[in-house]
């Protein structure tokens, strides 16, 4: 990967390079309790401090790191579905599971293929702990096991697109365009052709999973409030899936998330009076999840071969089940 010039801060602030390559020396090494120390630590020089508090006013990194921090803490104790409900007891505090007594038992035991949406940096936590099983693995953004490597072993990573300013802005507003930015300059970018080999890769990996018995998370429409576009990687999932020999027929269970968004997170997080009158004024609603009932992948997939065209009929199967979404 070539690393990426950093457009967030002024390359004449004295410690600049310092702070950017503690960052990137922590980051290689997935510490994140040293990521966290590092970043708090750009604080004591005067010139990166002011612009630090700047971007902290849009996207509260320094309360983010020290919430990763204790994350990855659970999860190395408790394993991934106790460390998600004891992050959404502590954070999303009345979340509500919403699942058929069916879909429940079927989750526990057969080979899942679990696809919704993907409005918060929540989602796969929400999943973990409604689901509660061993060999859930999910796909995500690789840069994830870097920032929690515990959460590592249920993650198949994934390289995310560069993209531009403006298109992380449209899909995410400027939090989501600065959150990308800011990524960038930690985890650079990789070349086009490697990270389409990596992600055939990990598609591969994730099929072989549940054609196997296990169970798979994907949200097709990536991490995104603004964009609802599905990625065509669920419909390669399940192409595959259907084209390998399996013991037990593979299901598919849908679940749409609600009454979340990062700028919630932020403000459950965030300090102050603005942060606390969001809390609880814009957001009271609880934090909530809701799962289908359980059905053949073969049957929501139908008799097409073709990936982009199984993606489009999930997505429309899914629009049926939660036409609010």
């Amino acid at each position: 990967m070539a690393p990426a010039r950093s457009l967030l801060l002024r390359a004449t602030v004295p410690g600049l390079e310092a702070f950017l390559g503690g960052l990137r020396d922590a980051y290689a090494a997935a510490d994140v309790g040293r990521l966290s120390s590092a970043y708090a630590e750009a604080f004591s020089y005067p010139g990166l401090a002011l612009q630090l508090r700047a971007l902290e006013s849009v996207y509260p990194m320094r309360r983010l790191l020290e919430l990763a921090v204790r994350v990855e803490q659970e999860i190395a104790a408790e394993g991934l579905a106790e460390a998600s409900r004891w992050l959404l007891d502590t954070y999303a505090s009345g979340w509500r599971c919403s699942m058929p007594l069916s879909t429940a038992h079927l989750l526990e035991t057969e080979p899942m293929l679990v696809f919704g949406n993907h409005p918060s940096m929540l989602t796969p936590f929400l999943v973990a702990a409604s689901v509660k099983r061993q060999d859930l693995r999910i796909i995500s953004s690789s840069h994830v096991h870097r920032i929690l490597p515990s959460y590592g072993v249920h993650s198949i990573p994934v390289e995310l697109r560069p993209g531009t300013w403006r298109e992380h802005y449209r899909r995410g507003g400027v939090r989501g365009a600065l959150g990308r930015r800011l990524l960038t300059v930690v985890h650079g970018v990789q070349d086009a052709d490697g990270a389409r080999a990596a992600n055939r890769r990990s598609l591969e990996f994730g099929a072989a999973h549940v054609a196997t018995g296990g169970s798979l998370l994907i949200a097709p429409e990536g991490p995104s409030a603004r964009s609802k576009a599905w990625h065509t990687g669920l419909g390669i999932i399940a192409q595959r899936i259907l084209e390998q020999p399996a013991e037990r027929a593979p299901l598919a269970v849908m679940y749409w998330e609600q009454n979340t968004s990062n700028r919630r997170v932020f403000a459950r997080i965030g300090p102050g009076p603005i942060a606390r009158t969001k809390r609880h004024v814009l957001y009271r609603r609880p934090v909530s999840i809701s799962f289908s009932e359980p059905t053949a992948l073969s049957e929501l997939t139908g008799s097409s071969s073709d990936p982009q065209h199984i993606t489009q009929r999930l997505r429309a199967q899914y629009c049926a089940r939660f036409p609010r979404y």
